[in-house]
């Protein structure tokens, strides 16, 4: 009697290390087609959201450098230096004085002495000659009225004695008559001469005189050119040339004490929601508290940035345009110029 084939029964214990394997054979292939992952959504920007920027606090707008006048091609040098660095300065107070100023000075009183040498010049022609002069020109016309009064008796006697003189004697006393006529004449003219003002010598004089003033005009700028002062209130930042040096780039810098201003570099993308009268706060390392302002100005190219970091979470960008923040209370950083900062400005 045959006996029938029956497969070998497995138990769960045996099977599952096979389905196992199974599963790690087949890999992806066994499950199902892969789902894409969501593009990830940018957070767009808020109009509302603070402004960040990098910034350095600048005096009013900017330094102004003092430099000297170069006088008939001759170099500036320092004769004396009034200030020191750091020092507070008002304006037109003088902070240097050239080496030059002695001898502007002795210039200057050439000059004035001259004007009244042409002053007093004018009068002489305009009072015309000495009293003395005339007086003494008065007296050689009465004289040679005389000697004319005298010549002319004597021709008119001899005229009257006919045949009893000669052609000689008549001859040399109408000379004399003669002689003595010119001479009362050129007396007279003289005379007219000595009492009359010409108007071009009076105009001759009166230019010597405008002459004189304006040499003084232009001794007194020379002298006063010598002599350096604040154009501004402010405190000295720099010096550059000190008592006995030549001035190349000048001799020293000044910065206002007021306005102080923080000038912000704002990237180029966020300029745009940046809008006069914004308010600002200001943060750095050397402030003892953070301080506000507001914005004054806008600059108007866009500028490659002039303060990166290297720390990637401080605010940075490539291409920014200048925003002018004008400070509350400037004092806080009047001694801090060039202090760079960190910029929020509120929209």
């Amino acid at each position: 009697m045959s006996r029938r084939f029956q497969p070998p029964v497995v138990g769960p214990r045996r099977l599952l290390p096979a389905i196992l394997a199974l599963v790690i054979l087949c890999g992806p292939a066994c499950q199902g087609p892969a789902t894409a992952p969501a593009p990830a959504q940018a957070t767009p920007r808020s109009a509302a959201s603070p402004i960040g920027a990098l910034g350095h606090v600048e005096a009013g707008d900017g330094l102004v450098m003092l430099g000297a006048r170069s006088l008939s091609g001759q170099p500036s040098i320092v004769g004396t230096l009034v200030v020191k660095e750091g020092d507070a300065v008002a304006r037109g107070q003088v902070v240097a004085e050239l080496d030059s100023l002695g001898q502007l000075e002795a210039t200057a009183r050439q000059a004035s002495a001259r004007i009244e040498v042409a002053r007093r010049r004018l009068a002489q022609v305009q009072a015309g000659a000495k009293p003395s002069d005339i007086a003494a020109q008065g007296e050689d016309i009465a004289r040679l009225e005389a000697e004319l009064a005298n010549a002319k008796q004597e021709q008119a006697r001899f005229a009257a004695l006919g045949t009893n003189t000669t052609a000689a004697q008549l001859d040399a006393l109408d000379t004399r008559v003669a002689s003595t006529s010119h001479a009362l004449a050129a007396a007279r003219q003289r005379l007219a001469s000595l009492s009359e003002v010409r108007p071009v010598d009076v105009e001759v004089a009166r230019a010597d005189l405008a002459e004189a003033v304006s040499n003084e005009q232009r001794a007194l700028a020379e002298r006063k050119a010598a002599v350096v002062r604040s154009p501004i209130d402010g405190r000295v930042v720099k010096v550059h040339a000190r008592a006995g040096e030549q001035v190349q780039v000048g001799i020293l810098e000044l910065a206002p004490t007021a306005p102080m201003y923080v000038v912000a570099e704002v990237a180029e993308s966020d300029i745009l929601r940046v809008k006069v009268g914004q308010r600002a706060t200001i943060t750095a390392d050397g402030l003892a508290a953070p301080v506000q302002g507001v914005v004054e100005r806008l600059g108007t190219t866009v500028l490659q940035n002039e303060l990166r970091r290297v720390d990637p979470a401080l605010y940075s960008d490539g291409r920014v345009v200048k925003v002018w923040i004008r400070l509350d209370n400037g004092a806080a950083v009047a001694n801090l110029i060039h202090l760079r900062v960190n910029v929020v400005v509120t929209p």
